[in-house]
């Protein structure tokens, strides 16, 4: 009941554009590892980015999360920018998490070693869903984007989960096959599907983004993610955190300048309880911005210089509630932004802060340059 009392406050407060929040998040994704063991290019991590240092999520400082939120909770994602197995404690965080109601999840590259004794371990551990990022049914394909991957040793690996639940009559974790489709691997898809059915997951492909220009923006291929005209849900409804305790404002955020504030984990310093950073001042203030035009001529240095103010999912509903307020119809508005250039902007903050975060910030319309972004 506190669950669904929580989650009814959200959706008030996200549909008002509160400011300062009653509730707590329903969903934490929370980094179990900001480390990984791939170098794919268009990762913030295994593109050699370091922003921020590497840190494995404790069971201490999980259990501190979980006692303040877990009886808000609905969901708890155990990824974001590095590979969660790397975590020698992630099964046994995913059981108490399991033990407390909630769903979870995390996607892996799945190319490291792994047995049947582990499979158990993980379909026991309560795991909801298990997604496994396999950007190619060869080797020559999908070593193109998972860098020093073997998918030979990803798909056996699947067939040990896949063994391990039919040994032990469970339906979870519910597998699913992430393709990320890009130029070199638009082949691939056929083939990578059937493997897919074959080993009993659910196969979804996305368009692979790219820092720089877009590699089909005719849309030749596959279609841009439809982009949603309305305030940012995250900064509602998920909490997106770091194993050291740092809370950033989505999942799209890298760089550490760009935190909204840290909670105190293992020692570090932070603030004493999640809810204190969830309605700080930095927080509020990325509300602030949803909740009215903003006069960007007379916009403080302080505000400027915030990761949410020039944020396409910002530009894109300022831009369609005017739309709209000048006598459009909401089916013909056609967003400025799509999911490329959403993904560019959070590499443009590198460039930003690189700066010293001083003059203009970046601008969603421009991609950027992969040469000027990219340390590769």
């Amino acid at each position: 009941m506190r669950r669904w009392i929580n989650y009814a406050r959200l959706l008030w407060s996200w549909y008002h554009c509160d400011v300062t929040l009653p509730s707590y998040p329903a969903r934490l994704c929370i980094e179990a590892s900001s480390a990984c063991n791939l170098e794919c290019p268009y990762c913030f991590t295994g593109a050699g980015e370091r922003s921020r240092e590497r840190t494995m999520l404790t069971p201490a400082f999980f259990t501190q999360l979980l006692d303040e939120m877990g009886a808000y909770l609905w969901q708890v994602e155990f990824h974001n920018w590095g590979e969660p197995l790397l975590n020698k404690h992630l099964v046994a965080m995913i059981a108490a998490a399991h033990a407390r109601g909630l769903s979870t999840t995390f996607n892996t590259n799945f190319s490291m070693p792994f047995d049947a004794a582990c499979a158990e371990t993980l379909v026991r551990s309560g795991l909801t869903m298990l997604g496994v990022s396999i950007d190619g049914a060869r080797q020559a394909s999908y070593e193109q984007y998972r860098v020093k991957g073997r998918l030979d040793l990803v798909l056996q690996n699947c067939r040990l989960v896949a063994d391990a639940k039919q040994r032990l009559g469970s339906a979870t974790p519910r597998m699913t096959w992430c393709f990320h489709l890009f130029p070199f691997n638009v082949g691939d898809v056929p083939d990578a599907e059937a493997q897919a059915t074959a080993l009993g997951m659910g196969f979804h492909v996305a368009r692979g983004r790219v820092v720089g220009a877009d590699w089909d923006p005719q849309e030749r291929f596959i279609a841009h993610e439809h982009v949603q005209p309305m305030p940012c849900y995250t900064l509602f409804n998920t909490a997106v955190m770091f194993g050291n305790g740092s809370v950033a404002p989505c999942r799209g955020s890298y760089y550490a300048p760009d935190d909204m504030g840290r909670v105190a984990a293992d020692g570090r310093p932070g603030a004493s309880s999640f809810k204190a950073v969830w309605n700080n001042e930095r927080f509020r203030r990325a509300r602030r911005f949803f909740s009215g035009p903003i006069d960007r001529q007379r916009a403080t240095a302080t505000e400027q210089q915030h990761i949410c103010f020039e944020c396409p999912q910002l530009l894109d509903w300022h831009d369609f509630t005017g739309f709209l307020a000048s006598g459009g119809a909401a089916g013909d508005w056609v967003p400025p932004h799509d999911s490329n250039v959403r993904y560019n902007y959070f590499w443009q903050r590198k460039l930003y802060h690189e700066n010293g975060a001083s003059g203009a910030p970046p601008q969603s319309g421009d991609p950027g340059s992969d040469q000027a972004i990219r340390r590769r």
